[in-house]
């Protein structure tokens, strides 16, 4: 009988130690996933219906609104704007007697996108910039133009894009505009091109060569294809990720980064697979020697659920994610884009960060807002209901995301914990290291890490009903100045998300 006993409290022992060790999540800084991080950050487009006296609503982003979506910005930290507009919204003001477009860069519409310039500028902060499609193509209220451009490869709107590049460059100096955008999502059936590679890629190639022309592509490039990855256009020649591939064959010298968008699925995210789906994506840009990007990230609009919340909204559209007010969208988003981290992305903008800058096809009807905001800074004005313009949940990882991944950093390898809905990723820059961890299961989890390279961190938990802010909004460290070490313990929350950093600001 003792011999037993000794026997079974051995067995007992080898099996703790053996679990201990299984758990502790060593921090591999060694095995470099991605280099040069350009870091996370939002589709923030300025306001077309509300920017200047000329709007259809008038001028209801007054400066106060504008400095308040600056105050919330100087907290996230965003690495990464993509900045998508129309000539014809702020530059292209008319057509001569023969038919070309006739440019204004001092339009009041011009200086209020430049708002978002110059707070990139001071911030440095990555720009994105580019137009939603072939000028006039996109709205019915423009359609007395649509006939004035044959399309993305018609050399007069060519020539109006590197004029107005060659005036915020070169003129205004800003050297925050690194990538160019040449139409939205041009693999969709919504997009001026309505699927057509030939006709979006030969828009491509002559972008690059009038850029190289004008001595603009030593700080500009193409960012391409824009394509939605897992939407497939039966009129297109080329499923959404055939064109990523195609881009790397067809373009591998004239894109300078690739670029892509989803708007994902629940499922896909929760059970780990959007990081081997959209890794897969990431080989053809790796293969071609290039970093890659999403430009827009959200997840899908279309579920019935959704659906019945946006029309019983009275202000709000069918292309609205109603989830932006719900805690569980801060977990999901989180999960999307550690797993995208994982898979060797550069960073990713998320759509969007204020539900005032675009209605339903962009007409301007002021009850048919795309609610897909952080907070939506027109909600007295517009829905008369100031609480609307307050974060939103899904602002508090995200911005930690911003935050505390800066530009440079490296992202690094980590052992897999092997358990469902744990994800994990970490950004290492020079002595300092952050690790981000979700929980997106419905059941409470421990884990140890091998954080003897930190000295100190702060922790971060996103939690429904636990999540610390302070009197405006933003995230609290519920502890600072933790001692780090080898196996150090991390508890997990069901659907939470908790963030570690040696960084300070």
């Amino acid at each position: 009988m003792r011999y037993f006993i000794s026997m079974l409290l051995v067995v007992m022992l080898f099996a703790a130690c053996s679990h201990e060790n299984a758990d502790v999540i060593k921090i591999k800084t060694s095995e470099v996933i991605s280099t040069n991080f350009i870091g996370n950050g939002v589709q923030w487009s300025a306001y077309p219906h509300a920017d200047t006296e000329n709007a259809v609503w008038g001028k209801l982003m007054t400066d106060e609104k504008w400095d308040m979506n600056f105050t919330r910005l100087n907290y996230m930290k965003p690495k990464l704007f993509r900045v998508c507009d129309q000539a014809n919204w702020r530059y292209m003001v008319g057509f001569d007697k023969q038919g070309n477009p006739i440019l204004d860069f001092d339009t009041p519409e011009v200086k209020a996108v430049e708002k978002i310039f110059d707070y990139a500028q001071e911030n440095n902060i990555t720009v994105l910039i580019g137009e939603w499609g072939t000028p006039y193509k996109m709205h019915d209220k423009d359609a007395g133009h649509s006939d004035k451009f044959f399309g993305a490869n018609d050399p007069k709107w060519i020539n109006s894009i590197v004029a107005y590049l060659d005036y915020l460059i070169n003129t205004k100096g800003y050297t925050c505009i690194k990538y160019y955008n040449l139409v939205n999502e041009p693999n969709g059936d919504w997009a001026s091109v309505k699927g057509d590679f030939v006709e979006w890629s030969e828009g491509v190639k002559m972008l690059v060569s009038a850029l190289k022309e004008k001595g603009l592509d030593k700080q500009i490039s193409v960012a391409g294809p824009d394509a939605v990855t897992r939407y497939d256009n039966p009129r297109s020649t080329y499923t959404g990720a055939g064109w990523v591939e195609e881009s790397a064959k067809q373009l591998g010298d004239e894109i300078g980064i690739f670029e892509v968008h989803d708007y994902t699925d629940h499922e896909l995210v929760r059970s780990g697979g959007f990081k081997k789906y959209h890794g897969d994506i990431a080989k053809y840009a790796k293969d071609a020697g290039k970093q890659i990007i999403f430009g827009e990230l959200g997840f899908s609009r279309n579920s019935e659920e959704n659906q019945a919340r946006a029309k019983a909204d009275p202000f709000a559209c069918e292309d609205s994610q109603m989830e932006v007010y719900d805690y569980s969208y801060g977990v999901d988003m989180a999960d999307a884009l550690i797993q995208s981290m994982n898979a060797g992305y550069s960073g990713a903008a998320a759509w969007a960060l204020d539900d005032a800058m675009h209605t339903l096809d962009d007409l301007g009807f002021k009850h048919q807002i795309k609610r897909w905001g952080m907070w939506n800074s027109l909600g007295t004005e517009l829905a008369n209901n100031p609480e609307d313009e307050n974060i939103r949940p899904w602002f508090y990882s995200w911005s930690l995301m911003c935050r505390y991944f800066p530009t440079g950093s490296a992202i690094v390898n980590t052992d897999a914990s092997g358990k469902d809905g744990v994800r994990i990723t970490a950004g290492v820059l020079n002595e300092d290291i952050t690790v981000a961890l979700v929980n997106n299961s419905s059941v409470q989890d421990t884990l140890a890490l091998d954080l003897s390279m930190a000295t100190h961190l702060q922790k971060f938990v996103y939690q429904e009903g636990n999540s610390k802010v302070d009197d405006n909004g933003f995230p609290m460290a519920v502890a600072s100045n933790i001692k780090a070490s080898n196996n150090f313990e991390v508890i997990l929350p069901a659907k939470s998300f908790v963030l570690l950093t040696s960084l300070k600001y």
